[in-house]
């Protein structure tokens, strides 16, 4: 699959430049924007994710104004900056820029900074799809179950939750079980886990 880098500079040069730079890497395609507006607009409409190369000193948003809103795990940034600009791309590092990077640049200055944040995008997508599918499955427990698991993670125990909800400490035991088959975990700590990171409530 094309990894994609996204090139946002108000420069017309300085963004044809950098593109074409970029997409002399093998297997990378490059979509270059005109401001930090029309970026952020299309990655909230569902732009591709990718590595930003987001400009630091732009009329309207700048950079740093762009950080503040941009979804960096979808959409790592690396600031590139002109010379004279190293206090605010400093404060950019603190809002989650990957790294900085002056201009001019080579090709070489920008590889190990583009390579971490690809490294940074690889790990959130995929954490992303494992919660996506850890989402799916807990939507196939009834809510019954769910309010079990939800009783559970608040620490009862199974004769807690018998007696709280009116059943028998067996009829737990097989909703436990029933639970943990559903959500396809070896252990009920797991189920706990997925509960948890998912904040999942007793329903009504």
């Amino acid at each position: 699959m094309p990894r994609t880098v996204h090139v946002v500079d108000d420069d017309d040069l300085a963004r044809d430049v950098i593109a074409s730079l970029v997409a002399t890497l093998p297997g990378v395609d490059v979509s270059a924007w005109e401001s930090a507006e029309q970026f952020l607009a299309a990655a909230q409409q569902g732009a591709t994710p990718g590595v930003v190369l987001l400009d630091l000193n732009m009329p309207g948003l700048s950079g740093n104004d762009a950080l503040r809103t941009l979804d960096q795990n979808r959409f790592p940034a690396i600031i590139v900056s002109g010379q004279g600009q190293i206090t605010s791309a400093v404060e950019s590092l603190k809002r989650g820029a990957i790294d900085f990077i002056e201009k001019p640049f080579t090709l070489d200055k920008l590889l190990a900074p583009l390579r971490v944040a690809f490294e940074h995008l690889d790990r959130n997508l995929t954490l992303d799809q494992q919660s996506g599918r850890e989402r799916e499955r807990l939507e196939t427990l009834s809510d019954r179950e769910v309010e079990i698991l939800a009783l559970l993670v608040d620490g009862m125990t199974n004769r807690e939750v018998a007696d709280k909800l009116g059943l028998s400490v067996r009829t737990v035991e097989s909703h436990r079980a029933r639970i943990m088959l559903k959500l396809d975990v070896a252990s009920f700590a797991e189920a706990i886990r997925m509960a948890v990171l998912a904040g999942i409530e007793t329903p009504g």
